[in-house]
């Protein structure tokens, strides 16, 4: 299981709502222009977590909007859909269980260092413990309430 922060704000247009409805997340940039970040989504398995952050570049803070798990994997899609995404489509919807849909703040402690220029990018893996260990928790109290 892996843990990724993805960016839901589309040149000014914030689309979490539409993610939340459509049970899906979508990458804002045509396959011809991020063929990188389309290699990354592809590696995504069903069980990974995906939150939907906000933050400033050297902020200690990040701004959670949601929270979901992978229900499939882009394998999976296109065999499901038989058809080449890249002809039909400019770009490709990753079906996501939102579990988390309340924004929250998290505040990386400064012992722990200040935020890098990873969390302004359209989507990463998460591999600081402590955010790690938040988006967890967040999980975790929503799954007791239900």
């Amino acid at each position: 299981m892996a843990i990724y922060g993805a960016g839901s704000n589309w040149s000014g247009q914030e689309l979490k709502d539409d993610f939340f409805l459509n049970n899906n997340y979508v990458i804002g940039w045509d396959i011809k222009d991020a063929n990188d970040l389309y290699s990354m989504i592809s590696t995504f398995k069903v069980g990974d977590i995906i939150y939907l952050k906000a933050n400033r570049p050297g902020s200690f803070d990040i701004r959670v909007k949601g929270i979901g798990f992978v229900k499939s994997s882009l394998l999976d899609v296109l065999f499901e859909k038989g058809e080449n995404l890249s002809k039909v489509r400019n770009n490709f919807e990753l079906p996501v269980e939102w579990i988390v849909k309340d924004e929250f703040y998290i505040n990386i402690p400064h012992a722990i260092g200040k935020l890098t220029n990873i969390r302004a990018a359209t989507l990463y893996e998460e591999y600081l413990p402590y955010v790690q260990n938040e988006v967890l928790n967040k999980i975790l109290i929503r799954l007791k309430q239900l």
